[in-house]
């Protein structure tokens, strides 16, 4: 009664949740601008300044997405272990003292343990399944929104990153952006995690900011005749928590397993050369680093857009469309010269990344919010072997053909497939022992 009554005293607790989430989008935006964007604007620079061919810098970042990916199921443990705020601070520390290897690395070793031990891990364990995990705990109803806002501000920060990271690196070195990164980490990012609370329950409220009163009377009465209040009281009871085993069980998990497998698998090969492919087809470096930027920007209208109506929309099909539109930007890169049909293919790109929050949404939505992390890490461990061998074999087939014919029409099989397996989703039913309750309590 007395966190009732707290709560009621408080009403603008009710929007903390949106509040915590704006520290949160800053925190990604960083982290997508110095990690999981850089390796597109390193890869050249540092494949120059280190004297390494293209395969051998790409196996560097293909090996830090995949290791950071590897993680996952353990990284997934310790978020739902320990909690969203201690996994974030170890991974601020991990990713800064990275960068500062990074930035002073001066053989393809330093560079590689900078890479792989410290940013890696760091970065993909706290701003990537910590994040996550962090939105999929405070929000339920409103889960994809705020996921599609969590990711859109990744896409806006990298977006004013970008062009200022490609200018600096144009002016001084790729060291000058790593050394930068690692002041971002530990002077802006590490203070803010300090700022987070683990959990709704930790501060009195539910998912959504909805107080234990709403989810007292939406126990009362029917959805469609009640508040907006009642309505997000409703959603939170019709959530289930699924366990590890009974989410393996289902074949919902395994087709959104495969789909984003194949997603990634798509997107590995391509997403870490963009740059190079833009000036494969003809483009210097500062048009093509402004075509990324483009690339990257188109995320934030489609993202929003989605996430605002993703609960109105079939997910299956959303999701099948969105990881099409792969296809169709691939083949245009494939076929195109002139700068338009090349930034038309940016902009198509860009906008098959609006279904990424769809994506995680959805695995919240029918599996729960107690073990999401871990089922998370799952997924990500079945994709990390993409992010090895796809940019890798992509570096490879340029060394000796000059090109990206291959991997681009490699990685439009690999999204037709994604597709299908996102088609065949279904929601799954409800576990065996909360079905069995349910028969309990209705009779």
């Amino acid at each position: 009664m007395s966190s009732i009554a707290s709560t009621l005293r408080h009403p603008r607790r009710i929007a903390l949740g949106w509040r915590l989430l704006g520290l949160v989008s800053v925190i990604v935006a960083l982290n997508s601008s110095f990690f999981e964007r850089g390796a597109t604007i390193y890869l050249i620079p540092v494949q120059a300044s280190l004297n390494l061919s293209r395969a051998r810098a790409s196996l560097i970042f293909s090996l830090a997405r995949s290791e950071g990916a590897m993680g996952g199921p353990l990284v997934g443990y310790a978020v739902d272990r320990f909690g969203t705020k201690k996994t974030m601070t170890v991974g601020a520390i991990l990713a800064g003292i990275g960068f500062i290897i990074f930035g002073t690395a001066s053989s393809f070793w330093a560079f590689a343990v900078a890479y792989m031990l410290f940013i890696s891990f760091g970065a993909t364990m706290a701003f990537q399944d910590a994040t996550s995990a962090w939105v999929n705990t405070w929000f339920n109803r409103f889960r994809v929104r705020a996921m599609a806002v969590r990711e859109v501000s990744g896409n806006l920060g990298s977006s004013i990153m970008i062009p200022i990271m490609v200018m600096l690196i144009a002016a001084y070195s790729w060291r000058t952006v790593a050394i930068m990164a690692a002041v971002a980490y530990l002077a802006i990012i590490l203070p803010l995690t300090q700022m987070l609370k683990d959990s709704p329950e930790s501060v009195g409220l539910l998912p959504d900011g909805v107080t234990p009163e709403e989810e007292s009377i939406a126990r009362e009465a029917a959805v469609q005749r009640q508040s907006a209040a009642a309505r997000r009281g409703a959603s939170y009871q019709r959530q289930v928590d699924f366990t590890v085993k009974e989410a393996l069980g289902t074949s919902s998990f395994w087709f959104l397993l495969g789909g984003t497998t194949l997603r990634h698998v798509a997107k590995a090969g391509v997403e870490v050369h963009l740059i190079a492919i833009f000036q494969w087809r003809g483009l210097d470096a500062a048009t093509a680093g402004l075509i990324f930027t483009l690339w990257v920007a188109m995320n934030i209208p489609a993202k929003l857009v989605l996430g605002y109506f993703a609960h109105r929309a079939p997910r299956r099909t959303t999701l099948a469309v969105g990881v099409l539109l792969y296809v169709v930007a691939f083949m245009l890169l494939l076929n195109a010269h002139e700068v338009w049909l090349i930034a038309l293919a940016a902009a198509i790109g860009g906008t098959s990344e609006a279904i990424t929050p769809l994506n995680w949404g959805t695995l919240g939505d029918y599996f729960g919010r107690r073990y999401y992390a871990t089922l998370r890490g799952v997924i990500n461990l079945s994709y990390s072997w993409a992010w090895l061998v796809m940019p890798v074999a992509a570096g490879w087939w340029f060394d000796h053909h000059a090109n990206y014919s291959v991997p681009l029409v490699v990685a439009s099989i690999a999204a037709i497939l994604s597709a299908v397996a996102y088609a065949l989703i279904r929601r799954p039913p409800l576990p065996a022992r909360l079905a069995a309750l349910s028969k309990v309590v209705e009779s």
